[in-house]
This record gives C-alpha cells, sequence and structure tokens, in this order.
C-alpha cells in the first residue's frame, strides 16, 4: 500500500512538474512577444489617430494633405519627417529622422526604447538628396520592413512596383527597379558621389546585382530611394535591398 502512495505521490509531482515548465514556458513565450506586440499596437493607433479614414482616391490620386493629420504628428514627435507606404505589402509607418546615427533603429514614433524600432533615416538626410536609404527592422510578424521580402518573387514584384513617401506638403512617388542582398556597409549604401561617371557606376551596379527584370531603367537626371532591412537566412552582416527610382513628385498646399 505505501508502495502504491509514494508511486502515486511520485505521478503527481511529475504532473504538477510538468505544468509548472509549460507555465514557465507560456510566461516566456508572452514576455518575448510583448514588445513586438505592443509595437504592432502602437503603430496601429498611430494611424488611427493621424490618418484620414474617409476617401475614395488610389494611391496614385492621394496627397499628404488628404491622408494625414501633420500637426498631430509634429505634436508626438518632431522626428517624424515623413510617411511610407507600399501598396500590397504591409509597409505603412512613420518615418522618423535620426539626430544621431541610428538612433531609431530600437526607439518607437515616440522616442521611447522599443527593440522593433522604427522605420528611419539618417541625420542629415534629405528626400532631395540622389540617393537616400530607409532602414528598418526585419521583423518575423512581417512587420517594419519585414514584407520587404516579398520583393524575392518577381512576380511579386511586377504586381507591386509602387513606393510612395508623404511629406508634408509632397507626396513622392517611386517605382522599384531592382532588389538584392548585399553586405553592410557596402558600395550599395553608398550616397556621396563626386562625378557623374561614379554615379552612373553605381547605377550600373545596382543593375547588375537585381535578381531579376523590372523593366525599369534609371538614367542620371534619376533619383534613387533604397528599402533596407536585414537579409534572411544569410550572416548578420547581410541585408536586403530595394531599389526604386523616383517617378514623380506632387507640390501640396497644406
Amino acid at each position: 500500500m505505501n508502495g502504491k502512495i509514494v508511486r502515486r505521490f511520485l505521478y503527481y509531482v511529475l504532473i504538477l512538474a510538468i505544468f509548472s515548465a509549460m507555465v514557465a514556458f507560456i510566461v516566456l513565450a508572452i514576455k518575448d512577444a510583448y514588445p513586438f506586440v505592443k509595437s504592432d499596437i502602437e503603430i496601429y493607433q498611430l494611424r488611427e489617430e493621424v490618418k484620414e479614414k474617409k476617401h475614395n482616391k488610389t494611391w496614385e490620386e492621394r496627397t499628404t494633405m488628404d491622408v494625414f493629420n501633420w500637426e498631430k504628428m509634429k505634436e508626438i514627435n518632431p522626428d517624424i519627417v515623413a510617411w511610407i507606404t507600399v501598396p500590397g505589402t504591409q509597409i505603412d509607418y512613420p518615418i522618423l529622422q535620426c539626430s544621431t546615427w541610428n538612433e531609431y533603429l530600437h526607439k518607437n514614433y515616440k522616442g521611447e526604447y522599443s527593440y522593433p524600432g522604427s522605420i528611419f533615416i539618417q541625420p542629415g538626410v534629405r528626400f532631395t538628396d540622389r540617393h537616400i536609404v530607409i532602414y528598418g527592422h526585419n521583423m518575423a510578424s512581417r512587420s517594419m520592413f519585414g514584407s520587404l521580402h516579398d520583393y524575392e518573387s518577381q512576380d511579386f514584384g511586377w504586381k507591386h512596383p509602387d513606393v510612395y513617401i508623404y511629406e508634408q506638403g509632397r507626396t513622392i512617388h517611386a517605382r522599384i527597379y531592382s532588389t538584392y542582398d548585399c553586405e553592410d556597409a557596402s558600395e550599395t549604401y553608398q550616397t556621396d558621389f563626386q562625378t557623374e561617371e561614379e554615379w552612373m557606376t553605381w547605377l550600373t551596379m545596382t543593375i547588375e546585382e537585381n535578381y531579376y527584370d523590372m523593366e525599369m531603367v534609371p538614367v542620371k537626371e534619376n533619383r534613387v530611394i533604397t528599402l533596407s532591412t536585414c537579409s534572411t537566412g544569410r550572416s548578420e552582416d547581410s541585408r536586403y535591398t530595394v531599389h526604386s527610382v523616383i517617378q514623380e513628385i506632387t507640390e501640396n498646399i497644406d
């Protein structure tokens, strides 16, 4: 009889241990997921707060004053300098400008610490520059620039070639022409060009590295916007980039 009691006791101890381990695992999983869920909720709330909900316009027809309450965004954080939308993806975020290098890598749009960070540009960058780079994390949930990897598919790229950037007072429409993986700090990230020849050499490189033909070839007069995130399944220093050429800038009166 005593043996049965001992075995039953050990059985319950084992069940309790397994249950405790499961609870601990769930708690850790929730703790790990919390920053990402919190970030997604905050961005959703920002969209609800600053974006107009009623309009019947296409992406091509929308303007910065149709879509955004800039006064409200500047109240939240003056570092919000633009908004990027890539139709067909989950990319629909404010763009923050850093005061120091990579400042918003792990800061949310309010300037608070957040591991997922923000979509951002570096100090001193202007959308009138010949080549600018916009950065964002490659999140497993496909938030931030995670869905940028959709452009690894040629079929997807052909169907969704447009990038829209809204600044206060103007709308920038760009068209994707090249996408590929590269190394961090490689020539892909060059933004200072001393000569026209150097600029053309860089443009040629971005075309030659392209994974597939987007039937778009940039010319000397074009300006390029590059979207950059981490690569998937490659080295820690690998980056995935999507290059787009500015097609049209529409000036708006706010």
